[in-house]
């Protein structure tokens, strides 16, 4: 016949400890899971910030290059064309810079951190020149040879 012992046993303090630091490792886990997919997030949002801020800047230069090419076109062979347009320096925290590639006939904008970098087609009539600027001032004229280039103001 089994008796019951009679020495107590602490069984219940052992599983109130064991519960405790169960409990403190779950919830340790699901704050670290969220805080990483927060952090995801913001960056994400981030980069579509980025994007969007340098889509716009990209279509006003571009604007601005077909504007020079209509007056070019428009003018007689001696036109001289500047166009000035200030833009911000920095977008959501970082710069950028702008590069007019002829070759394809695009404008490529690329922000530093985190890298982002977008195309924008441009189309004229005239030639377009290699060139870069920086974010600020972006000037937009013609060479001595009636070609468009963009230069930092």
């Amino acid at each position: 016949m089994n008796r019951p012992s009679s020495r107590p046993t602490n069984d219940r303090a052992v599983s109130s400890t064991l519960n405790y630091v169960l409990s403190l490792a779950i919830a340790s886990l699901l704050v670290t899971g969220l805080l990483i997919a927060g952090g995801t997030f913001v960056e994400d949002r981030q980069t579509e910030v980025i994007r969007s801020e340098l889509g716009v800047i990209g279509q006003q230069v571009a604007s601005d290059i077909n504007r020079a090419d209509r007056l070019l076109t428009a003018g007689d062979g001696g036109t001289r064309v500047v166009i000035n347009q200030s833009f911000p320096k920095r977008i959501t925290g970082t710069g950028y810079d702008i590069q007019l590639n002829p070759g394809d006939d695009e404008l490529v904008l690329t922000s530093v951190d985190p890298e982002v970098r977008i195309d924008v087609h441009v189309e004229t009539d005239s030639l377009l020149v290699s060139s870069h600027a920086d974010s600020g001032i972006v000037v937009v004229k013609n060479t001595s040879s009636g070609e468009l280039e963009i230069t930092n103001g």
